[in-house]
């Protein structure tokens, strides 16, 4: 009679400590899964973008620069036009109204306050926030004189 007593314990307990466990597995997996994931993005390449600076109306030399950037991979296959013109384009365009005066001296402007500034000039184009990041893959001032011994 003991036995039996003992055996029964033993199983309410075993039941109650399985339900017990697959309660908290399932409350454990339920939180995971509504975590947001981060999205997948994938690294792209800008064509070279050389950007001529200009003093007193005059061509004094070019920055010849190559960007890299990181781009949503689902807003990407949604989307009708890719955005490494568009990142060239505002590169260009930044570079050319904020080159430095002084930019012979080897004084680069603030390389990630343009970078902030091309991914936001960016994803307002876009009318959505595909780029995330903008990384140089090389930046380089070649002077007028430089350029005329090359060819």
């Amino acid at each position: 009679m003991i036995r039996v007593i003992l055996l029964s314990i033993v199983v309410c307990l075993s039941t109650v400590g399985g339900v017990y466990g697959a309660i908290s597995w399932k409350a454990s997996a339920a939180k995971t899964a509504n975590e947001p994931q981060a999205p997948k993005v994938q690294i792209m390449k800008s064509p070279m973008v050389s950007v001529p600076i200009l003093s007193d109306g005059e061509v004094t030399g070019y920055i010849v620069t190559r960007l890299q950037f990181t781009a949503d991979s689902e807003l990407l296959k949604g989307s009708s036009m890719p955005p490494a013109p568009f990142v060239a384009d505002e590169a260009f365009r930044l570079i050319f109204e904020q080159a430095p005066n002084d930019i012979k001296s080897s004084h680069n402007p603030a390389l990630a306050k343009l970078s902030t500034n091309i991914v936001a000039g960016v994803n307002k184009r876009l009318g959505r926030d595909v780029v995330k990041d903008i990384l140089f893959e090389s930046w380089t001032y070649v002077t007028k004189q430089d350029m005329m011994k090359k060819q």
